[in-house]
């Protein structure tokens, strides 16, 4: 058959899915494609560790909590998720699961002094990402079959201490990303997969600040920019002899501002809660170049968000600290841009952990467990094949972080 004949239209928008689902991570389908957990101790406590932010994963959290640190401090972590999915299809009654494993996400920071008033830190993590697998036998495999997106961010921050009460922070974000998506051709083209994968490295931004006007309450504020990227790669479909050379496309992850206020009443209780805004509406049209075949808009169009986070830890010596928090995600996802490929939902985390130290060193354990269920009754318009992907769609998350920080 000349390949010409098969129907581009849809290709683009499971594309766009398989760029905008990372192969990795926490967060993991928490929102959209964003991973916001990335240090067991503020996971445990809801995440919400933007006003405290007295460790060296403050290069993510908020770089001017570096301001507090005595010394150089290192932190080397993993998150383990499970994302358990399960779609019950309107078309065929059927029940589909996707193919859930654990996947580790790691992390490193470090941090510390430069002068009195001056320090800096360094860090590595993966701040979104995402990875499913439905196989071939879904209703939807022509919409997608298996997604990654791999996507590591280096940063570099400084922070300074403008008076005994407030500090500011900020640096650069050095991103690599890589995407790849799976999807059957739709009828009435051959049975055929067709496979994208395209990477890209970009830059961003984060700035910070951090207000104490006291022992027991302390506020802070974090922004973090977007990244603009431009995967470029290849396409094709091999059963059928197909090959695009030079496709790429391009992605926008969102930039996020989170506010925090932490409270302690005493020396043993911490009380913190978090507000973060992500603009998803950044996901607006992303465009899919084939050449020698005419680009493709692709309307995405999700809608910005909120994350609200709270928790408590309890110290009730220098050696322990045991933490519990939640975390409520709301949906970014319209019914009319669903795409199983991310799932989205309004997403409920529960969180738990408990810290020890001992001389200079602290471990650091979280579990986190996460439920959403969905129903898509008006889905997908842009496809061509919302009737494949209606349906209810429910997710179990577990998740287990662990992590050791070494004061120097």
């Amino acid at each position: 058959m000349n390949v010409l004949n098969i129907n581009y239209r849809q290709v683009p928008v499971a594309i766009l899915a398989a760029a905008l689902l990372l192969s990795a991570q926490p967060g993991l389908q928490a929102n959209g494609f964003y991973i916001p957990v990335q240090d067991p101790f503020a996971t445990s406590r809801g995440n919400a560790f933007v006003a405290s932010a007295d460790r060296p994963s403050a290069v993510y959290y908020n770089p001017a909590g570096l301001t507090q640190l005595d010394s150089f401090a290192a932190h080397a972590g993993v998150y383990g998720v499970r994302l358990g999915i399960e779609a019950e299809t309107a078309i065929d009654g059927g029940r589909h699961e996707n193919d859930a494993e654990f996947i580790p996400v790691p992390q490193v920071y470090l941090g510390g002094p430069v002068s009195d008033r001056l320090a800096a830190g360094g860090g590595l993590n993966a701040p979104f990402g995402l990875r499913t697998d439905w196989g071939p036998a879904t209703p939807f495999s022509v919409v997608a079959t298996e997604t990654d997106l791999t996507y590591a961010t280096a940063w570099g921050v400084l922070a300074y201490e403008l008076n005994d009460q407030l500090s500011i922070g900020g640096g650069i974000g050095v991103t690599y990303a890589d995407g790849t998506l799976k999807r059957f051709l739709a009828p009435p083209n051959p049975v055929a997969e067709f496979e994208f994968e395209g990477d890209d490295i970009s830059t961003n931004w984060i700035a910070s600040l951090l207000w104490r006007p006291d022992e027991r309450h302390s506020f802070g504020l974090t922004y973090r920019a977007r990244t603009e990227l431009d995967l470029e790669g290849a396409a094709g479909a091999p059963a059928i002899g197909l090959a695009i050379p030079g496709a790429s496309l391009d992605l926008v992850t969102p930039d996020t501002l989170v506010a925090g206020y932490a409270y302690r009443p005493d020396e043993h209780w911490t009380l913190e809660a978090n507000v973060e805004w992500v603009n998803w509406n950044r996901l607006g049209t992303s465009t899919l170049r084939q050449a020698p075949l005419p680009d493709n808009p692709i309307p995405f169009n999700w809608e910005s968000n909120f994350m609200y986070g709270v928790g408590v830890t309890y110290a009730p010596n220098e050696k322990w600290a045991f933490s519990a928090g939640y975390i409520f995600i709301e949906n970014s996802q319209p019914d009319l841009n669903f795409n199983p490929a991310v799932a989205d939902g309004d997403r409920h985390w529960l969180s738990a952990g408990v810290s020890y130290k001992a001389a200079a060193w602290t471990m650091d354990l979280a579990y986190q467990y996460a439920f959403s269920d969905r129903t898509v009754t008006d889905p997908t318009a842009g496809f061509d094949a919302g009737d494949l992907v209606a349906g209810d769609y429910s997710s179990r998350f577990h998740g287990l972080m662990l992590s050791f920080n070494r004061s120097f």
